[in-house]
């Protein structure tokens, strides 16, 4: 598997490497100049790498591109920019398969609920949030009540004071 992504990602670099030779000829030369079958690639992959841009082409299209300086700025833009693009796709499905990435965020508060019960969650309310750990008592549900409605300090029958009896 490693050999068929290597041997991939060479040849996407040739062909990468090649429409930089075009894209150089075509804003600074003649023309634009592509090879026109793999074993031309090959070829003017090798004249590239040996430093005669051109090379490999047929003669009308050789005469079509421009000097080394304009034709390797342009290869090299081309290659950086493949990297860049496959540097993003491989971050990007890393991320997506990596089990328990940050993209899933914080647990819901059902689901904290259902994991951990809601007897366990108010047992650790001072860690979870330490700065709601001191709420006042009328916040919570008073009891007899099923927890499904709040006291305010005027109608608690226990006597809750405006501060919620923290003093």
């Amino acid at each position: 598997m490693a050999f068929v992504v290597v041997a991939g990602a060479v040849v996407v670099l040739a062909w990468v490497g090649a429409a930089g030779l075009g894209v150089a000829s075509a804003l600074f030369g003649h023309g634009w100049v592509l090879p026109a079958s793999s074993t031309d690639l090959a070829a003017v992959v090798g004249g590239l790498l040996t430093g005669h841009p051109g090379q490999g082409l047929p003669a009308a299209d050789a005469a079509r591109v421009p000097g080394p300086g304009a034709v390797y700025g342009c290869v090299l833009a081309a290659e950086l920019a493949a990297l860049l693009v496959a540097g993003t796709v491989g971050v990007l499905v890393g991320r997506y398969r990596r089990p328990g990435d940050a993209r899933r965020g914080m647990a819901t508060r059902h689901e904290a609920a259902q994991v951990l019960g809601v007897s366990r969650l108010r047992a650790a309310r001072g860690v979870i949030r330490p700065d709601l750990s001191e709420l006042p008592r009328w916040w919570w549900p008073a009891t007899g009540t099923g927890g499904s409605q709040r006291v305010r300090p005027e109608q608690d029958p226990r006597g809750g004071s405006r501060d919620g009896g923290l003093r």
